[in-house]
């Protein structure tokens, strides 16, 4: 059975878009069918729930800036923009979108995040964090318990969406400055395709690419 890897190779963002919302985390949807042939949904979030990529000019020397605008406002790397993440910044741990085993994967939805730094959320993150595995166990499993195999599976989606929603909620609300999708081109064993999102959110046009490996 196949392992496929998606990696963020690049985000771009409007120039115009201001400091204070220029402090960003994903929310990442992945539709696939898994090794027992169900059409599944995956998510995840970037970097994680507890952090945020930092792209507020203002805010350079904190760890977690990642524009690709030193202290000084000038260009860090040329291949790169200053709207743009310096993706030398980003480590291969944050770099990972999601890392999955299957037959095949068909789509991949981004949820771009203004993250509030001081968000109401923070104060009861741990509890909801434990929250969520509850929930959803107990959602999937009445349904499991309740219809037979592999029906159960087919009926995932309201689980799954449910899930998307408190993750979302979990980080950062309902502020989404951007949302895109693309269908993504399943590449030979050992070789890896591209992909690519943009389109027009808040204040202008954004532009996410990644790739995809299949092992």
């Amino acid at each position: 059975m196949p392992l496929f890897e998606l990696v963020l190779t690049e985000f771009l963002f409007p120039e115009n878009l201001p400091d204070d919302k220029a402090n960003f985390r994903f929310i990442v949807d992945l539709r696939f069918i898994n090794e027992k042939g169900q059409f599944i949904t995956e998510h995840a979030v970037m970097p994680s729930l507890d952090t945020f990529w930092e792209c507020d000019t203002g805010r350079k020397d904190r760890p977690n800036y990642v524009r690709n605008l030193d202290k000084d406002g000038k260009i860090v790397n040329c291949k790169y923009e200053g709207n743009q993440f310096n993706m030398c910044a980003i480590d291969d741990w944050d770099k990972l979108i999601l890392w999955v085993k299957g037959e095949s994967v068909h789509s991949i939805q981004f949820k771009v995040i203004d993250v509030d730094r001081k968000d109401a959320w923070d104060e009861v993150k741990n509890f909801l964090e434990g929250m969520i595995g509850t929930v959803i166990g107990k959602i999937k499993g009445g349904i499991s318990g309740d219809l037979p195999s592999p029906l159960p599976e087919s009926l995932g989606g309201a689980a799954d969406d449910l899930q998307s929603f408190l993750l979302k909620k979990l980080a950062g609300g309902d502020k989404v400055l951007f949302r895109g999708s693309v269908k993504l081109k399943i590449p030979e064993n050992g070789k890896t395709t591209p992909f690519k999102i943009e389109g027009q959110g808040t204040e202008g046009k954004y532009k996410i690419t990644g790739c995809l490996k299949k092992t």
